[in-house]
Formats: C-alpha cells, structure tokens, sequence
C-alpha cells in the first residue's frame, strides 16, 4: 500500500482518500448495475435467472433473443455481479437476489403509477389533519406490494412545511394533542397554547420530555409566569402539569427545535443564517427520520443540566 504524505497535522487526510476511494468504487459498481438494467433484453435474462437457466439454448428461444444479444447480456450481467454460473446452470448471486427484490418493488411501483399519483394530491391538500391524510392514503395503496417490509408509510408520510410561526404554533398543538404514548420536544421557544396542549397531554399520561434551549429561555420563562398568573384558570392545570412524574425538563444551548411524537411523528425546524431566528419548519411522518431525532435528543439529554427555575417558580403560584 502507497504511505500517503501530506502536511503536518493532516493525519485524516489518508483516512478521506481511502473513504473516498471506496466510494469511487462503489459507484462504479453501481454503474454497472444500472447501465445492464437500463436493457430491456438483460432484464429478461435477469429475471429468468431466478429459477436458474439451465439450457441457455432453450432461454433463447423461450425469450425471443439472438444468440448474440443473450451472450453479450450475459456476461453484462455476470460482470455487474448479479448472476453466477454454477455447474451448467446460470443463477442470482446474493446481491442479485437482492437487486431481484428491488427491480420487484421498483416494478411494482410503475404498476401502481395512478394511485400514486393520487397520493401525491392528497399529501398536499389543504385542510386535512395528519390522521385523515394518512387513512386516505392507505386506503389507496391498500393491497398495494409497493415498498419491501411493506413500510410505506414511511415512504410516503405526508410531509407539511410551516413557513410562519403562527402556522408552526397550530401544528405543534395539533401533534401534541393527537400524542398516545410519548413526547421528546427539544425547544427554543415557548407558546402559551403549546404550553397548554403539553400540560394536557401529561394529565392524560404521555410520557415526556423537554430540552429547553439555555439562559436565554430561562427569561422566556419569566414572562411565561406572569402570562399564567393573568390567567387564574390555567394555574391548577399546569401545577398538576409541573408535578406529573411523567414530566422531566432539562437545559442545554440547542443547535435548533425539533420535536418527536411516539417515536414516529416529528418537526424540525431550519433556521435562518447566521442569525440562527426561525424561518420555516417540516412536519413528517417517517419512523426511521424520526429514530434519528429521537438519538439527537438523547446525546442532548446526557448532557444537559437539570433545569428547576420554571417550575420552581411555577410552583410558587
């Protein structure tokens, strides 16, 4: 192996370039794949390959092919690692059985072209919750062999953009109220009507717990207690709400807000530059983006510092 010399403390830099090689591998080998299944021809031969070929003279005949094109896809195919002779007989390779599964899925997908489209409608129409969005979408796709696993949902969840904090306010109510088991909410804000569907949520036994977003919250707060005590109405609620077992709140400096609702719900908001202000914010469904949100808020929790001034003095009331 060739000693890579660069400059003093650039002791990553062998590290990159090995990265970066094998990514200029993989994709060469992705290459292969795609440039052999952009061929109608190979694709016959692909798939009469998963019960195995054991007459190539008889595969010709059967699949209406030149001897000439059959060979030559042939080995195409053989070279891109998907298929294998063994004996006499030409079969899948493990990555072709897996590549065999996503042509399937990617086949099945084409074949199910207008119901996606109409899921694409449906996602983006207005005035529709999260739950009735997604009821209607499975009734669309029901029986519908589209995604491997059979998790569509997280293929296709609705996605919403809020591009004003009033909008971010309504939807953030709207998936804290709908909230059955738990609720992560790493924040840099706080609303009173936020604050009240989460303390109604606690009362109801969701599980939950708050990053807020450092000292400057922490004067939030302050203001977030004189708006309590001009509402006589809401003390009772949120003491209760303060006292639940199933409420833990913490402080950390956050890099944004996100939020994670039953492990499968989430928001994440993208902030301006620089200023690091709001400017807009995505709602999804989508378990496997949201299992990433959920470890964020864990590494954030481990290191944050226990938080006692809001309730302390929520407490005072």
């Amino acid at each position: 192996m060739k000693r890579v010399i660069g400059k003093r403390h650039s002791a990553m830099a062998p590290i990159t370039l090995v990265q970066s090689g094998r990514e200029d591998s993989q994709f060469a080998d992705m290459e292969k794949v795609f440039s052999v299944a952009s061929h109608a021809d190979a694709l016959k031969i692909f798939y009469a390959a998963k019960e195995g070929i054991a007459s190539s003279t008889k595969a010709i005949k059967e699949l209406n092919l030149t001897s000439k094109r059959y060979y030559t896809y042939l080995k195409a195919l053989i070279d891109a690692g998907l298929i294998e002779r063994d004996g006499s007989t030409y079969k899948h390779t493990a990555m072709g059985k897996i590549c065999f599964k996503l042509m399937e899925a990617v086949r099945s997908t084409i074949g199910q072209r207008d119901r996606l489209d109409l899921v694409d409608r449906v996602s983006k129409a207005k005035g529709l919750s999260i739950e009735e969005t997604e009821e209607i979408m499975r009734a669309i796709l029901k029986d519908a062999n589209i995604a491997p696993g059979g998790r569509i949902a997280d293929l296709l969840g609705p996605v919403r953009m809020s591009d004003t904090w009033e909008k971010v306010v309504q939807d953030v109510v709207e998936y804290v109220e709908n909230a059955q088991e738990s609720i992560l909410f790493a924040t840099q804000y706080f609303d009173m009507r936020v604050v009240e569907a989460i303390a109604r949520a606690a009362l109801r036994g969701v599980k939950m717990r708050f990053l807020s977003g450092g000292k400057e919250v922490i004067s939030t707060n302050v203001q977030l207690i004189r708006t309590v005590v001009s509402k006589p109405q809401l003390v009772k609620l949120l003491f209760e709400f303060a006292n639940s077992e199933d409420f833990k709140l913490r402080y950390i400096d956050l890099p944004y807000t996100f939020l994670v609702i039953d492990g499968r719900y989430s928001m994440v908001e993208i902030t301006k530059p620089f200023t690091k202000t709001f400017n807009l914010a995505f709602f999804f469904h989508n378990e496997t983006l949201s299992e990433r949100l959920v470890q964020t808020f864990e590494i954030l929790w481990d290191k944050a510092s226990p938080m006692s001034t809001f309730i302390d003095k929520l407490k005072k009331l």
